[in-house]
């Protein structure tokens, strides 16, 4: 026996509400990002964490209820098993048309919040490793850098000396 008419409201609320956390998630990115370019700052750097960190647990819920939702309809948790359940909602008569809109919406933002947060990453980890080397300068540890050799390959370069003496 189907529940579909029992659980599809709940869905529809559950997606609506996904759709807002992921468009929140996905400006708190694009935060970071601004920031990021311009002046990594320690603080506003740890202010968007704080921000994207609430909204990740309820994204993470969010996808445990869709789960529990899908299981009463016997679905599997992915795409194609909520694009199934929705089809069933529309057999039942149920009106899919925003709750479709809202699924599309929040996939296609999903996408960006990754892309984003890949780009993000990327970021964060030149700066930490121009940071590693400030550090390295300064303690007056050995220097190496990578580079090419005719083959193609990389190779590590040692560089040691004194920075100055007095």
């Amino acid at each position: 026996m189907s529940l579909i008419n029992q659980t599809f409201p709940i869905a529809e609320k559950i997606i609506a509400n996904g759709l807002s956390l992921t468009e929140q998630l996905y400006q708190a990115l694009q935060q970071e990002a601004i920031t990021l370019k311009q002046s990594p700052l320690t603080e506003t750097l740890d202010e968007i964490t704080r921000q994207k960190q609430p909204l990740a647990q309820e994204l993470n819920l969010f996808t445990k209820q869709l789960a529990q939702i899908l299981e009463t309809e016997k679905l599997p948790n992915t795409r194609a098993g909520l694009s199934d359940y929705l089809g069933r909602a529309l057999q039942a008569g149920s009106d899919t048309s925003k709750t479709v809109e809202n699924w599309t919406r929040l996939i296609k933002t999903t996408e960006k919040c990754q892309l984003l947060n890949e780009q993000n990453g990327a970021s964060v980890e030149i700066l930490l490793r121009h940071t590693r080397q400030s550090l390295n300068i300064l303690k007056g540890k050995p220097q190496t850098t990578n580079t090419y050799g005719p083959d193609g390959n990389t190779k590590s370069d040692l560089f040691s000396g004194t920075l100055f003496s007095v």
